[in-house]
């Protein structure tokens, strides 16, 4: 059912799509793109299946014998991660949420840091990476954490 939604995103005319299995496959590894265009099913996701995107994206790419640690999904939590500035998280006026977000940002650069894609790529993918652990340090220390 979500693929069918993807690819009603993906193509206008589904009936003139023809896929090789590879492209087929590209499209689930592509995980930024998986959940773009399954955001607003994401619900009905959730309340139908009890269920999530990312679940269903593990599942595909189980069942298609896919690495779950591929350029795609390193790159989209990357992206995400670069997104929380460190003037963006010392913003937040909740301590809480504040203090959830910071757990939340070293819990996913850990992950990263912890990839084979991240580890086979070290030499690249260093600096990044160095930016992001220089400004959650930044952040820990100016709130005292």
């Amino acid at each position: 059912m979500s693929l069918v939604h993807l690819c009603e995103k993906l193509y206008e005319d589904k009936s003139k799509v023809e896929l090789t299995y590879e492209e087929f496959c590209e499209i689930i590894k592509n995980y930024s793109l998986f959940f773009r265009y399954l955001n607003d099913f994401a619900g009905t996701i959730y309340r139908k299946y009890n269920s999530s995107v990312e679940i269903i994206y593990v599942e595909l790419c189980s069942y298609h014998n896919l690495d779950l640690d591929n350029e795609y999904r390193f790159e989209h939590i990357l992206r995400k991660l670069e997104k929380q500035t460190p003037q963006l998280l010392m913003s937040l006026s909740d301590d809480d949420i504040q203090k959830q977000t910071i757990d939340n940002f070293e819990e996913k650069l850990l992950f990263i840091k912890n990839s084979n894609y991240y580890l086979n790529n070290i030499d690249t993918l260093n600096p990044k990476i160095e930016k992001l652990d220089k400004n959650i340090a930044l952040v820990k220390k100016a709130l005292g954490i």
